[in-house]
């Protein structure tokens, strides 16, 4: 029998992948990409806003997620995402001007500033645009 992973993306607003048979996950850990295999040792990660990818045979797959944990245990990872969206959810123009506008924010530097929130915004538009990229690059399936 083929050992597998059984993958779940979770946000506080719902659950977006729950149970998941996957053969491979890359997760976007706090200290760079780390990729998960059947076997894996147990281990707890900090992410930070990245892409996610699983493998399940032929078929790939990305999300974007936005910070939390990845807990790996027993062949299970479990994902605790701020936010989590899948590549074919991500609406690219938009991206565009989101990253546009946190960066002249960030440019301005008004006194109403929350640099904080801008800087999260220019990373989260970041993140999507290099899903679309991706997305574009690979005519990924799906998407």
């Amino acid at each position: 029998m083929k050992h597998r992973l059984l993958l779940t993306i979770l946000t506080p607003e719902k659950a977006v992948l729950t149970n998941e048979e996957v053969d491979f996950v890359a997760i976007p850990a706090v200290g760079g990409e780390m990729g998960v295999l059947p076997g894996h040792i147990s281990f707890v990660a900090q992410l930070k806003e990245g892409v996610l990818r699983y493998a399940e045979g032929h078929k790939r797959e990305i999300f974007a997620v936005f910070s939390g944990f990845a807990e790996i245990h027993k062949n299970k990872v479990v994902i605790l995402a701020e936010a989590a969206e899948l590549s074919k959810e991500v609406d690219e123009e938009r991206a565009r001007q989101a990253y546009q506008k946190a960066k002249e924010a960030l440019v301005m530097r008004g006194k109403d500033l929350d640099m904080d929130a801008a800087q999260v915004a220019l990373k989260r538009a970041a993140v999507r645009l290099k899903i679309a990229e991706f997305r574009k690059k690979h005519r990924h399936p799906g998407a």
